[in-house]
């Protein structure tokens, strides 16, 4: 990490992937302008994605698509469950048989040898039916969140594909 000196005091250099980030959530918030919507999930997949090179953006935007893919498919799962058996959303039996779905999201993670991808696939889960069952239709919530993060993904790794660091390496330098 390069250390500039300012009245002799140590400061560190601020590096490529950090202007990279803040060109990427300004690309993300601007989509958001332009189309009408909340940009929070695609900043903040702008921001997860993000990484030293290409590579590594690319290989973190894989986990959070198949996390988010997950995460949608069994959400929309649990409002099947809930409309099929009329279960009461908030209801002891509702908490239980969310907390139950917690096991076969992560597992099937790890059947296909994508672990890494279990934290998101439960943050969607739950951003679904815990926040946003009751303020919009659960399944345009699902639809909208899965392109929400296509479009994180799209805008980060773009910037991180068109401006390259100046260090060959990509040694990372934040």
């Amino acid at each position: 990490m390069k250390i500039h000196r300012i009245n002799n005091i140590p400061v560190p250099h601020i590096g490529m992937r950090i202007w990279k980030t803040v060109i990427a959530v300004f690309l993300s918030a601007l989509s958001g302008y332009i189309f009408n919507y909340n940009p929070f999930y695609t900043i903040i997949t702008a921001i997860l994605c993000m990484q030293v090179s290409t590579e590594a953006s690319l290989k973190t935007a894989g986990v959070r698509c198949i996390g988010t893919f997950i995460g949608g498919i069994f959400s929309a799962l649990m409002l099947v469950v809930i409309n099929i058996f009329s279960i009461e959303i908030f209801s002891i039996a509702y908490y239980i048989i969310i907390s139950l779905f917690v096991a076969p999201m992560i597992y099937i993670t790890v059947l296909i040898h994508r672990e890494k991808s279990a934290f998101i696939t439960c943050v969607v889960f739950f951003s679904v039916v815990l926040v946003n069952i009751v303020r919009m239709n659960p399944y345009l919530f699902i639809v909208l969140r899965v392109i929400e993060t296509l479009a994180g993904i799209g805008i980060s790794v773009a910037v991180n594909m068109i401006i390259k660091n100046p260090d060959k390496k990509n040694s990372g330098t934040v």
